[in-house]
């Protein structure tokens, strides 16, 4: 059952007011400006973020569905950049233990309303773990993802194939991943060649020999931008060898 909406706009104006009262206006303004956001940003620290979402709103004593239809309606429709972020310091440390059943099939619309990289980077740290628990589910998104014309779906087609950090970032194998990559390599824009530099890197943790071989077969369609991330963390030997393969 639906919840009243004049309930969730309360809810809205609860988490609104928490989030005002630590925030810094001019350091706001100055993050919004950077990121070319429409939204409002409060000026709010990630670590102090995170201390007030897990200090509780009223509505965490609901059943978890009604939650995830107020974080959802909230997601949709705050002005403030720092409530979709609040949403995804929610459920971030949700979905690393646990994923909830309809979680995708109401966030995989959230990308809808990204307008930069910082919220598309946090919302593909909550579908990375979402794309690992329900694979056959979310990976041919994924791909729809990667064949818009949408910048931010793009990136997120990438940058949800990996987790963020950690010995387990790579979770899939190069056979998913790479196609997803070519398909990108000719995009110019900014942040879909530094998504493809990002990738490469890190699968090459794992698939050393895989991704040299995938960087020297492409070699002269990557960006100068994506090349220098995807060899960045490779030995001076290698890097060498790739830039002089590359000229």
């Amino acid at each position: 059952m639906s919840m009243n909406k004049s309930q969730i706009q309360k809810y809205h104006n609860e988490v609104v007011e928490a989030l005002i009262a630590i925030g810094d206006p001019a350091r706001g303004k100055a993050i919004q400006a950077d990121r070319g956001s429409k939204l409002t940003h409060l000026g709010i620290s990630f670590p102090n973020l995170r201390k007030r979402v897990k200090q509780g709103f009223s509505f965490y004593g609901l059943p978890e569905n009604q939650i995830l239809e107020i974080w959802d309606w909230l997601w949709k429709n705050s002005q403030y950049g720092d409530v979709l972020f609040a949403t995804l310091e929610f459920y971030i440390p949700i979905v690393k233990k646990q994923v909830q059943s309809n979680l995708w099939h109401v966030s995989k619309h959230w990308i809808e309303r990204v307008d930069n990289w910082c919220h598309c980077d946090n919302l593909c740290s909550m579908y990375s773990r979402i794309v690992e628990s329900q694979f056959d589910e979310v990976y041919p998104i994924l791909k729809k993802w990667n064949q818009a014309e949408s910048e931010w779906k793009r990136r997120a087609s990438l940058v949800s194939l990996i987790h963020y950090s950690g010995k387990n970032a790579v979770f899939l194998n190069p056979q998913k991943v790479l196609p997803l990559v070519t398909n990108c390599l000719d995009d110019d824009r900014y942040y879909v060649q530094t998504a493809v530099g990002w990738v490469l890197r890190e699968m090459g943790h794992v698939y050393k020999n895989e991704i040299g071989k995938y960087i020297e077969t492409n070699i002269d369609r990557f960006s100068a931008l994506a090349f220098s991330r995807a060899i960045e963390r490779m030995s001076s030997a290698e890097k060498n060898r790739l830039k002089k393969l590359r000229k």
